[in-house]
């Protein structure tokens, strides 16, 4: 029997004009709270049972959806959050081993933790305590070794910078080690016990958790360009590289050499440049590619294989609202980008849980300048592409073999997808023209059903 929780308000769609590239809406949810600019924080993703599922937080409780196969974000269950109030800004979580386990950096709270084994027909509440967790901002749960990672964290005795719990019993969290090395830590990346620590404004600390009771110092870099606010990052799946955000109004975000932890360098910074005042606030890293959620502009994707030139190659703007030089934090809040499914998962503070669909360009070895529809024949969406494009405007028309006009596609990124399944099987032609350089390109390509 599906389970039916009361849900404060209604859930309706929202039909947003906003920027996008190489991205698509599939489905959005946004409950009839009461209206702001702040009313959702955090969204999370997982998956059980072979099927995808969906969390975001708001000021009042914790929302939870199937991902369907239609691509529908079902709504299976809300719960009111063990502390609910307009004052609150943002609750987090992470899965594991079939838990949920979430906290708020609001009020008087707890550690909640959800038991997901019985989705999608009810989700009980297994534990819901302050004895160990009041309130924390982030939490982290490293799979190698069953610890969970509360930053920022609140306790019945006090603050501390970073506490570490162990989840070797997932239902009944058992306090290991208080880290006090820092003044506070905001946000922490950990695998296999070695954990990257988003300390704020003293910089990025890295540090070896093998003994979580003995943590050892590997490395740290305190100063560097573009030095803001450490606020959050992700290692690349080879340990080599580790992206960073600092909130800090205008600053870009950084690619870092962490192959030698005892010298750790910024390699390259990058920003969209649509919004002068606009600044990252989480990432994820996944196959060299980054997911940024950027406040006023949305979801952000660069390519960061080669982590020397970061590539803008995809975007969709949640925030549809004006962006003024003091209409800052606003818009996205959080990403997910580690469904199986490529699918992708945004909060927006104000229209809250966005589903997007999204193509990975293709990882190809052309020369430059050089152009053309990638696969070549073509069953469904290909890509366009020319290597050493700068971003500027550019327009893809579509004709078919008696030259007739058929549809027309416009881009910015050096990758542009394209929807072509509604075409029939034959031959075409593209005609590229970049509006900034006035260059005009043409080939020809296939397409197979």
């Amino acid at each position: 029997m599906r389970l039916l929780l009361t849900v404060l308000g209604v859930v309706f769609s929202v039909t947003l004009t906003c920027q996008t590239q190489n991205v698509w809406k599939l489905d959005n949810f946004r409950a009839d709270f009461p209206f702001g600019d702040a009313v959702y924080n955090e969204v999370w993703g997982f998956v059980q049972g072979g099927q995808e599922y969906a969390v975001i937080g708001s000021k009042y409780g914790t929302s939870f959806f199937q991902i369907t196969d239609e691509n529908n974000l079902d709504s299976i269950g809300y719960f009111n959050g063990s502390y609910s109030a307009d004052d609150v800004v943002h609750r987090d979580y992470h899965d594991y081993n079939g838990y949920l386990y979430e906290v708020c950096d609001q009020g008087s709270s707890t550690l909640r933790i959800y038991d997901l084994h019985y989705l999608p027909d009810s989700i009980p509440i297994t534990y819901d305590d302050s004895s160990l967790i009041v309130r924390a901002h982030n939490i982290f749960i490293d799979e190698s070794s069953g610890l969970l990672y509360s930053c920022g964290n609140t306790s019945q005795l006090g603050g501390d910078a970073l506490r570490v719990i162990s989840l070797q019993d997932p239902i009944n969290p058992v306090l290991v080690y208080d880290y006090n090395f820092v003044d506070y830590v905001h946000d922490i990346y950990v695998r296999n016990d070695t954990a990257f620590i988003n300390a704020g404004n003293q910089g990025l600390k890295v540090a070896d958790f093998s003994i979580p009771t003995m943590p050892i110092a590997l490395g740290s870099m305190e100063f560097y360009q573009d030095k803001g606010y450490n606020h959050s990052g992700w290692l690349s799946e080879d340990g080599k590289s580790y992206v960073m955000c600092d909130e800090t109004l205008g600053m870009r975000f950084k690619m870092c050499d962490v192959s030698d932890i005892a010298d750790i360098n910024v390699t390259s910074l990058d920003k969209p440049d649509s919004f002068e005042n606009t600044f990252p606030h989480n990432v994820m890293l996944k196959d060299g590619i980054a997911y940024f959620s950027y406040y006023n502009d949305g979801l952000q994707i660069y390519d960061v294989r080669d982590i020397n030139n970061p590539k803008r190659i995809a975007f969709y703007d949640t925030y549809p609202d004006e962006d003024t030089g003091t209409n800052i934090f606003k818009g996205a809040w959080g990403v997910y980008a580690l469904l199986p499914s490529g699918r992708l998962l945004v909060s927006d503070r104000k229209y809250g849980l966005f589903l997007l669909g999204y193509n990975a360009p293709p990882n190809i070895q052309v020369e430059e300048n050089e152009h053309g529809i990638y696969p070549n024949p073509v069953q469904g969406g290909a890509f366009f592409y020319r290597e050493d494009l700068l971003e500027s405007n550019y327009t893809i028309e579509i004709y078919d073999s008696q030259g007739k006009f058929i549809k027309v596609f416009n881009g910015i990124t050096d990758h542009l997808y394209m929807d072509l399944t509604s075409l029939s099987a034959g031959s075409y032609s593209y005609r590229y023209y970049n509006s900034t350089t006035k260059v005009t390109l043409s080939k020809k390509f296939v397409i197979t059903k």
